[in-house]
Formats: C-alpha cells, sequence, structure tokens
C-alpha cells in the first residue's frame, strides 16, 4: 500500500463527489470508491449513440439549489445551462391522461384551504400536514400519489419538514434547468477535478482503524490506507462498514428504512406516443410511481420516458406496462434503459437519527453524507457534503 490519501470517500454519488470537491478545494487529497461500474449515484443520464439523452435519476435543478450552483460555476459549467421548458403534469387515470385540476373536488380544496396560512410542518407527517390543507378525499386520491412521486415512493409517512423547502433563489439561473448533456454532465466535469481519484468496481468490504488513520479492504482482497474516511453510501451499508469503528453511529444508521425502486428509460419516435408532451406522468393507481418526460427539453426526434417502479415488477412486465400507457408497441422503443436504486424511507424522529450519528462520528475521523440528512433533494445533499467537508478540513488544519 502507498503513502495514505488524506481521506477516502465511499460512494461516488453527488453526495460523495460533492463532499471530494470540497476536500481537494481545500488541498486534501481524496480516492472515490464506489462499488458501481460507473459514478453518479442517483445523477444518472442515460444516452444514446445518436446524441438524444434522458434523465433516469434526478432530473430538474432549481435556481434555489444554491450550493450546487457554486459547484456548477467553479466546474465552468455555468455556459451549459439551459432553461427547461414549461409543460404540465398529468394524470394518469383509469388508462386515461387527465389534468390535476380535473380530478379534484374543488369545494373540499376550497374549505380546506386556508390552513396553508396557520398549519406548521414540524413534527408532522407529509399525510398530516397536505391533507389538512386540501381535504381527506382530495389527498387519498390525488395529492398522495402526487407527493409520492417526488421521492419515488410513498411519501405519506415522511417528515413534512424534509419536502419542499424554502431556499433563496438566484435571478442569474433559470428557476428550473438541466444542463445541454443531461446532468451527468456535472459528474464528469467533478471526475476532472485535481487531487480526486476516483476507482469504480471497488466494493469496500471492511473499515479498519490503524495508528495513521483507516486501512478500507475491498471485496477483491486489495485494500487502501486513508487519514480519514467518509461514507456516502445507503444507511444500511454505512451501518455494516461502521460496526465495528463507529458503533453508536452505525446503530443510528441501521434505524433508517430504506426503499428500492427499478427506473426503465424508453426512447420513442416523436410521432408514436398518443398524448401531447409533458413534463411527467403519476397514475393515481398503478403498478408504477411516477414517469418522467424529456418534454421539457424537446426534440424534432424522438421522446424519451423514464419510469419508476417499485420492486416486483420482472423486465417484460415493466416494458408491457410502459407500452400500454403511451400507446405504443415494444418493438417501437428505439432504446432500453434500466437502473435500479435504492432511497431512504424517512419517518417522524429522523431528526433525532441524525443526531445519534453526529454524536457517533464526532472526533472520530468518521464522516457520513447522503440524501438522508436535512432531505433528498441535491441540494441536501450538496449541503450535507458541505457541512462535512467543513468538519474535515478544520480538523486538517
Amino acid at each position: 500500500m502507498n503513502t495514505p490519501f488524506d481521506v477516502a470517500v465511499i460512494g461516488a454519488g453527488v453526495s460523495g463527489l460533492s463532499f471530494a470537491h470540497y476536500a481537494a478545494a481545500a488541498g486534501l487529497r481524496c480516492l472515490v470508491l464506489e462499488q458501481a461500474a460507473r459514478a453518479g449515484g442517483s445523477i444518472r443520464t442515460a444516452r444514446t449513440e445518436d446524441g438524444f439523452w434522458l434523465e433516469l435519476g434526478a432530473h430538474t435543478l432549481y435556481n434555489s439549489y444554491g450550493s450546487l450552483l457554486d459547484i456548477i460555476v467553479a466546474a465552468q459549467l455555468g455556459d451549459a445551462v439551459i432553461s427547461r421548458h414549461k409543460a404540465p403534469y398529468r394524470l394518469l387515470v383509469d388508462g386515461k391522461v387527465r389534468s390535476v385540476p380535473s380530478q379534484l373536488a374543488l369545494g373540499e380544496l376550497f374549505a380546506s384551504a386556508w390552513r396553508a396560512f396557520t398549519e406548521r410542518r414540524t413534527g408532522r407527517t407529509v399525510a398530516d400536514y397536505y391533507g389538512r390543507m386540501v381535504g381527506k378525499r382530495n389527498w387519498r386520491r390525488v395529492f398522495s400519489p402526487l407527493l409520492s412521486a417526488v421521492p419515488s415512493q410513498r411519501a405519506d409517512d415522511f417528515p413534512a419538514e424534509m419536502l419542499f423547502k424554502r431556499r433563496p433563489r438566484r435571478k442569474d439561473f433559470p428557476r428550473t434547468f438541466t444542463l445541454a448533456q443531461g446532468i451527468s454532465t456535472l459528474v464528469d466535469r467533478l471526475l476532472e477535478t485535481r487531487g480526486v481519484e476516483l476507482r469504480c468496481e471497488a466494493d469496500v468490504d471492511k473499515i479498519e482503524r490503524t495508528p495513521e488513520g483507516f486501512t478500507l479492504a475491498l471485496a477483491g482482497g486489495s485494500a487502501f490506507r486513508a487519514r480519514h474516511v467518509a461514507l456516502a453510501i445507503s444507511p444500511p451499508v454505512a451501518a455494516r462498514l461502521l460496526a465495528h469503528v463507529a458503533p453508536a453511529a452505525a446503530e443510528a444508521l441501521a434505524r433508517i428504512r430504506t426503499t428500492a425502486i427499478d427506473s426503465t428509460g424508453v426512447v420513442v419516435a416523436r410521432d408514436r406516443v398518443s398524448f401531447p408532451r409533458i413534463a411527467g406522468l403519476v397514475p393515481l393507481d398503478d403498478v408504477f410511481l411516477s414517469a418522467v418526460s424529456r418534454d421539457v427539453v424537446p426534440d424534432d426526434r424522438w421522446r424519451g420516458f423514464a419510469f419508476h417502479f417499485c420492486k416486483g415488477q420482472s423486465r417484460d412486465q415493466r416494458l408491457d406496462r410502459i407500452a400500454a400507457v403511451l400507446g405504443a408497441n415494444r418493438a417501437e422503443f428505439a432504446q432500453v434503459f434500466e437502473c435500479s436504486s435504492s432511497l431512504p424511507s424517512p419517518e417522524l424522529g429522523h431528526g433525532e437519527i441524525v443526531q445519534a450519528i453526529d454524536r457517533g462520528i464526532a472526533g472520530s475521523g468518521i464522516f457520513v453524507t447522503g440524501n438522508y440528512f436535512g432531505g433528498l433533494a441535491l441540494e441536501d445533499c450538496v449541503l450535507r457534503s458541505k457541512s462535512e467537508a467543513a468538519r474535515l478540513e478544520r480538523r486538517t488544519v
């Protein structure tokens, strides 16, 4: 084993790469270890040979994502920012594409909407908080599926304060935007950061403490040394790796539930889809949670859709359902992309779990980041990484 890295980051999603970005900016030598064959995590742009692309993971950036925008600017990607065209979100009702207002009980909505000015989020679930504002029927029929489409899982029991945060907006960027060749362009650029070294297909099997810091043993038998270690991986995996070096943090991490989803993206000729341009499609009752469209970045040839399914559907079942929804034949899919993800499913009391994690790693040389701290949005991931990287920098001064 060679000279220890200043920090080894486990996980090359937006949390791990933004942590490495901040650490490298502080002059630290970073090793990023990724179990998968590619970096990016929840940022996953699928690209065709002729230049068309669609997002299988995170699909929208906002001008309220201040810390993420700072990274985009630092990565010299400001010129790659493009505004998303306006397109409606629609509901899928009994196989038909319908508008959201058409499915609402408007009388109930008007009778409940005043609560938006009096209700507080703290200590409330998403269902309790938003359900009071829209009425019970509207919540069950329309808003529960709509809000569950945001985290690609049933969101009723999420803490209400973890969704739709108010943040300052930067007027020099479009309200909603993406990057010219997809959001993975940012991942590609971050991997070029000086002082950051990436190893993919590197499955960390064990972390051991040493007099100099830590040794990270890989499943294949190789090992790396680092003075500090940062984990940017799912809670169950982080809990397993920290069981012996930070048991209290591991115990807290093990309390966070996760949900597995399968995402299937299809590219179809523009004239083969049965409904007009949309931003996304949310079913009221179906085997998929949402379909996100590439229509917000129009193309003369193709339309692209990423369908997010709960686990349990076979590949053929997923493709058959997508074909039925689009009004197309499976043979007309020009290209199919697939990936699986593990997402956190926070519940009430999640703040106490985060505090327990922080207590368990305090002063240990271990740092933990991810999409299960302040919230699930990309900006929440970056903010946590920024905070942890600042803590690392203070430790190394």
